[in-house]
């Protein structure tokens, strides 16, 4: 099967409609010095050169704003191709290609049952008391202990997924020997593209980055929270109101991405697959359950705490191989370009 074909696959846009005018490139904020992207993109997907779209860094440098989509004289949807190529290459830098399960429309669902009944019956297991009777609540050392163990798989599945991706992206290139270069630029890149995400600003749809920004922050101050809590062995006044505040910018921030593609009316929101409302409905669900925790008790808070409990399960298990993984992928793909020999 040809490589667009594949990419077609991994989300609706008509790129076939494309005849290289080169306007989506004259219109992209972030399309500069020379990277001429969405254009070179489409082009190495039309020709079938899929190592040349997977080794460019600029494929990850798209926020995917709109902008090209609203420009283009063809309604081609650049913008909807590049989201596309960006999950065709998530499955192919992942191990085993396992992260094509999660963008098939008839697999992917069948998987989240499957790890969130798997879940719930782990929670349901460790919930008793040594006769065994439901004690409605989860002892916070199995807590910790699941953290520990899914934080190491994370890690590990990152860690090989990205030594694919290098293999695909250094290729002919060359990078600097320069240690210093080297870690001067990954502190650049987590500044500036991480924790404010700089480019994003020339993106026109500043609530949208905003939004992104309340997500990656919350993210940030509920894993500082949790290790403050977990150090101490009890929940003090920092890590409660870093949680606290952590929570309310994920479920603001979340909460604007579902309002947006339940309204359709931006470029990036016309279309959303399973993939999509998957991973944007579980950060809702998690913010959502994790604030509701510090005002129930009983056994409402105990049905809270397994609900909660299973989302962010399923969020951490899925993340080498859904829109998690455009962070790590990002990141990494700036920082090589960042230390590239010119």
């Amino acid at each position: 099967m040809m490589l667009l074909d594949e990419i077609k696959k991994m989300g609706a846009f008509d790129v076939n409609a494309c005849f290289s005018c080169g306007v989506c490139t004259a219109t992209c904020p972030l399309s500069e010095n020379g990277d001429e992207f969405p254009r070179k993109m489409i082009r190495y997907a039309m020709v079938g050169l899929e190592k040349e779209l997977l080794s460019s860094p600029q494929l990850w440098e798209c926020y995917y704003c709109g902008e090209c989509t609203k420009s283009c004289p063809r309604e081609a949807d650049p913008g909807g191709f590049m989201m596309a190529a960006r999950r065709y290459a998530i499955t192919r830098y992942s191990i085993g290609k396992i992260g094509k399960v999660f963008y098939n429309k008839t697999v992917a669902p069948l998987i989240y049952v499957f790890l969130s009944v798997f879940s719930l019956i782990g929670i349901l297991l460790i919930s008793r008391d040594p006769a065994g009777a439901v004690i409605f609540t989860v002892p916070e050392v199995y807590i910790h202990l699941a953290g520990l163990v899914l934080g190491a798989f994370v890690i590990v599945i990152a860690i090989a997924n990205t030594t694919v991706m290098y293999r695909y992206t250094t290729g002919k290139r060359r990078l600097t020997k320069n240690i210093k270069v080297w870690i001067n630029s990954l502190i650049k890149i987590i500044i500036n593209e991480v924790m404010v995400q700089e480019r994003y600003s020339k993106c026109s749809d500043r609530l949208r980055r905003y939004a992104h920004l309340f997500v990656v922050w919350g993210f940030i101050l509920l894993m500082i929270a949790t290790t403050i809590d977990y150090i101490t062995g009890a929940r003090p006044l920092p890590g409660i109101l870093l949680g606290f505040t952590g929570g309310i910018m994920i479920i603001l921030g979340s909460g604007f991405f579902i309002y947006q593609r339940l309204k359709g009316r931006e470029p990036y929101s016309h279309y959303s697959d399973f993939a999509d409302w998957a991973f944007i409905i579980l950060i809702f669900l998690a913010g959502c359950t994790g604030f509701l925790l510090d005002f129930l008790t009983g056994q409402y808070a105990a049905v809270i705490m397994y609900i909660h409990l299973t989302v962010v399960f399923d969020l951490i298990v899925t993340a080498p191989f859904t829109k998690f993984a455009h962070a790590i992928y990002r990141t990494f793909a700036l920082w090589l370009k960042e230390v590239q020999i010119k």
